[in-house]
């Protein structure tokens, strides 16, 4: 059946065009136009003049809904990818944790037995740790954590049947790039994160490919005048740089810092969330940790951060208000970007003819009104909210 959306402002990475409609068929966009010129359509929707974007790509998620990656529970999958279209999110990584070597192992064995059934789309695993540093554990479980090893992360990508596609791990750690070269063979994506690597450090990583750096601020060496640092680094570097801007893991002020130094060319919109997102306060568990949840912080009884319960629409909100961006940086920061990083951009993410049809509606007030994703309407916002 045929959708059409009329009366918008399409939103891309590089434009916005206003008084446009934009017409789905089979799951993808199949023409977009101007109001002057309204096709005919099985079904149509008025956009009411609002915004509509790409589908957020959320690169850093562990869990919500109740739910998490580490549950080796094939029913993550299928109750992730059903919470998320409500929080403006339409595909996502799968995120693990640092664990026994068993556990990661059950986790992604049961990620690898993934299948499109409908909702968010899971792109592939995002693997954080356990190569990282025990400096800069943060909600990581310090027990687990393990020297680099290349010949245990081949066996890693071969019982994930090939779906690890970023891998958080400690630079410092990696001397002979070793690492660095096992995921180039395996096709992952080397991100600096838990790490107390120096800036020096992450310039050798990134000539053997280092591309990445995970939630800027959080574990990590921070910035010093005598020594960048992982922050630093992230500033003034070419790689791309994870923001959690929630207000708690970093400060409006630092969020607006970054995105004043890194621009929304490099910056990528993560939620670093939990499985009580989505599932109210209370006691969780987060890779063998209890974790108390309050309001919207998630923490560790020693009161390290862990984790959170941000949402991707809120993180949209906070980020326009923090830094007075506008929605051609929130897609290039939400969806463009991690695209791009994940060598798929050519394939999704763009608002043009045979891409799916993932599309997040915003209206003026910066709040989430609809989510399609492959062309179906997966979250509508009651008339009344």
């Amino acid at each position: 059946m045929s959708l059409l959306i009329t009366n918008i402002t399409l939103v891309t990475h590089e434009s916005m065009m206003e008084n446009q409609w934009l017409k789905i068929e089979g799951g993808n966009i199949a023409a977009i136009g101007p109001m002057s010129e309204v096709p005919a359509a099985a079904r149509t929707i008025n956009g009411r003049g609002h915004y509509l974007l790409p589908g957020a790509v959320e690169t850093h998620i562990h869990g919500a809904a109740g739910v998490d990656a580490m549950d080796a529970d094939e029913n993550f999958v299928r109750a992730i990818s059903r919470h998320l279209p409500s929080t403006g999110t339409t595909a996502f990584l799968a995120t693990t944790m640092t664990s026994s070597l068993d556990e990661i192992r059950a986790a992604i064995e049961n990620l690898s037995d993934y299948r499109y059934a409908g909702g968010a789309e899971m792109l592939g695993i995002h693997q954080e740790g356990p190569f990282i540093s025990m400096k800069h554990p943060g909600a990581q479980d310090p027990r687990f954590i393990l020297p680099p090893d290349a010949e245990t992360l081949r066996r890693l990508q071969d019982a994930s049947g090939n779906q690890i596609r970023l891998m958080t791990y400690a630079p410092e750690e990696d001397p002979e790039s070793e690492l660095l070269q096992a995921m180039e063979e395996l096709g992952i994506i080397p991100s600096a994160g838990h790490t107390d690597a120096t800036y020096r450090e992450l310039e050798d990583a990134h000539r053997h490919g280092l591309a990445h750096i995970t939630h800027l601020y959080n574990g990590m060496r921070g910035l010093h005048h005598r020594e960048p640092g992982v922050v630093g680094y992230s500033f003034m570097g070419d790689a791309y740089v994870e923001i959690i801007a929630d207000g708690v893991h970093s400060t409006p002020q630092m969020v607006k810092l970054a995105y004043d130094n890194i621009t929304s060319d490099r910056m990528i919109m993560i939620t670093d969330a939990m499985r009580a997102q989505g599932a109210g306060d209370g006691r969780y568990d987060l890779g063998g940790q209890e974790v108390f949840v309050e309001g919207n912080t998630a923490r560790l009884k020693s009161g390290a951060l862990a984790g959170s319960v941000l949402t991707m629409k809120q993180a949209v909100k906070n980020m326009l208000e923090f830094t007075g961006c506008g929605w051609m940086d929130i897609v290039r920061m939400t969806s463009f970007n991690a695209l791009t990083s994940l060598g798929m951009i050519h394939e999704r993410g763009m608002l043009r003819a045979g891409h799916p049809a993932d599309l997040v509606m915003y209206d003026e007030n910066k709040e989430l009104v609809m989510t399609i994703v492959r062309g179906e309407v997966y979250y509508e916002r009651h008339p009344d909210a």
